[in-house]
């Protein structure tokens, strides 16, 4: 252990010292970065003042300068070169004479969690390929995939800097970071009881009794059916469907919607008006409950909804600079971004979905691009999406 900690280099210092920032666009994206609590990183690439892959060359950088293998100076020339002729960082370290030597030790996260024994090999490369994918960070991908929990990913960060600082060294490090996991305790209180959230069960919200919210069904009629199915074996939706309560469309929409109730992205108030929706409407769960609870289209919104779009690739923001024009709803919206011929139209309840949990602060920004990602890639909602990727609210969130 080092006694005076290492100065660990900033991304926004490299962006700047190789030229592909001026400090007037850095310090305008801090600004913002804050305002919208995103990284600084995703910021630069929704304002177009950075390309995905010159992102992911700088935080390469950053992190082989900060485990002192590769010079601040070195690093700003490979970031020059790979921005101007398209290499990788790699390459453009080697084409400038760098000498990686022999295979070492380094303390990216992802090689800490893995000699820490936290993850296996397969988790990590599955991870890191999402990463690259995307453009999300390595440490919000794994927490996005349930590999690791908010609280672990946080030790971790600051065990990482610990060890990159010289104060602490690197096998104390992983000893604390496998105690932590272990025995539930946080690093930032020095191994003191603190505690990860733990998952509870819940249970269930009925179908029967979203139908009844919904006015679809009376509770006496609800009572029958209940019985009908248990005499007969069957689910209670099937009975209510045979019984002719409900259709079958609004019954498999109330088990989505009932999916959403219980890992908390949905009030039940607003489950009952979303159903409301789906029979009245005829559209799909994913519509319904996109625009259901949320506000009106205001500058601030359709400016939020934008930067998704350009997040998970959707829109080019030199093909489609800025999104114009009042809208009376998000139905509305969709159908005119369609027009554009640019825009999947199947992908707008999904981003409307992403911002109305957003708001609600049960979604980070980040997790919403990366599961918007996935709802280009699979044509499936966003809610599905989070469900594949294992995404639960924070325990105690309400709607």
């Amino acid at each position: 252990m080092t006694q005076q900690a290492a100065a660990l280099i900033q991304i926004g210092q490299l962006l700047t010292k190789s030229g592909l920032l001026s400090d007037g666009e850095l310090a305008d994206a801090l600004i913002r970065a804050r305002e919208r609590d995103l990284p600084i990183g995703t910021v630069l690439v929704t304002m177009g003042r950075l390309r995905k892959t010159e992102l992911l060359t700088a935080v390469e950088a950053q992190s082989l300068v900060n485990d002192g293998l590769v010079s601040s100076e070195m690093a700003v020339s490979a970031i020059v070169k790979s921005s101007t002729d398209g290499s990788t960082f790699e390459q453009a370290l080697k084409a400038l004479g760098w000498k990686s030597g022999p295979v070492g030790v380094t303390n990216r996260l992802g090689e800490l969690l893995l000699t820490a024994e936290i993850l296996d090999e397969a988790q990590l490369a599955e991870a890191l390929l999402t990463s690259k994918e995307t453009g999300m960070l390595l440490g919000r991908v794994l927490v996005f995939k349930g590999m690791i929990s908010e609280d672990f990913l946080v030790a971790a960060l600051r065990a990482q800097r610990l060890v990159r600082e010289g104060l602490v060294s690197r096998a104390d490090a992983l000893d604390v970071l496998r105690k932590v996991q272990q025995k539930k305790i946080t690093l930032a209180e020095g191994l003191v009881e603190g505690g990860f959230l733990q998952t509870r069960s819940k249970r269930r919200t009925p179908v029967g009794y979203l139908l009844v919210e919904a006015g679809f069904l009376k509770e006496s009629s609800l009572m029958l059916c209940v019985e009908l199915s248990l005499t007969g074996n069957k689910s209670i939706v099937d009975t209510l469907v045979e019984q002719g309560y409900t259709s079958k469309a609004v019954a498999q929409a109330s088990l989505g919607i009932q999916q959403l109730i219980d890992s908390g992205t949905l009030s039940k108030d607003l489950a009952a008006a979303a159903l409301r929706i789906v029979e009245s409407r005829s559209v799909g769960v994913a519509w319904a409950v996109a625009e259901v609870g949320m506000p009106a289209i205001d500058d601030s919104r359709k400016q939020s909804l934008y930067e998704l779009l350009v997040l998970c690739g959707s829109i080019d923001p030199k093909e489609i600079p800025r999104i114009d024009g009042d809208f009376s709803s998000y139905s509305a919206l969709s159908s005119t971004l369609a027009l554009t011929g640019k825009i999947d139209e199947c992908l707008i309840p999904c981003v409307v979905r992403a911002l109305f949990l957003i708001e609600k602060k049960l979604l980070h920004s980040e997790d919403a691009v990366m599961a918007l990602h996935f709802c280009r890639r699979n044509q499936s909602s966003l809610d599905e999406a989070l469900t594949m990727m294992n995404w639960k609210a924070p325990t105690g969130s309400t709607i």
